[in-house]
């Protein structure tokens, strides 16, 4: 990959992280707004706010597997091995990103508060076993 490949995708990638946040901080804006002209009360604010950042995770699992940005791996086995984990990643992020704004929606404040991050962190969990494990056992081989 040359380095103007590279300037390209960081680009890429720098947009769709700047459109991202944008629609972030407009959506919570919005949410604010219809708060303060009386449409709705706090808790659907704050619920309205924790379900955006639950999608934006959602999105950036989504993104992730799509998106390598580093050095060319040295040998086929660490490009399958990078694809592998980033592909995991990816679904687990989306998945607990989904989950995420899922609990913000329609489960009690007391546990959606408490299981968001446990969602968020078995993604992480999921992501850094698998990893851990494909490495496991391409050494064991």
């Amino acid at each position: 990959m040359s380095d103007s490949n590279g300037l390209s995708a960081s680009k890429k990638n720098i947009r769709a992280a700047l459109i991202l946040a944008g629609i972030q901080i407009v959506g919570a804006l919005l949410l604010t707004l219809a708060r303060k002209q009386g449409l709705i009360d706090g808790e659907t604010t704050t619920r309205g706010c924790m379900v955006l950042i639950g999608l934006g995770l959602a999105v950036y699992g989504n993104r992730m597997p799509k998106t390598l940005e580093c050095a060319p791996p040295q040998s086929i086995a660490r490009a399958a091995l990078r694809h592998a984990v980033s592909r995991v990643g990816g679904w687990a992020l989306m998945l607990g990103g989904l989950a995420y704004a899922g609990l913000w929606a329609f489960a009690p404040l007391d546990v959606a508060q408490v299981g968001c991050i446990v969602v968020v962190l078995a993604a992480m969990v999921v992501m850094f076993g698998y990893m851990a494990w494909r490495i496991c056992a391409k050494r064991a081989v």
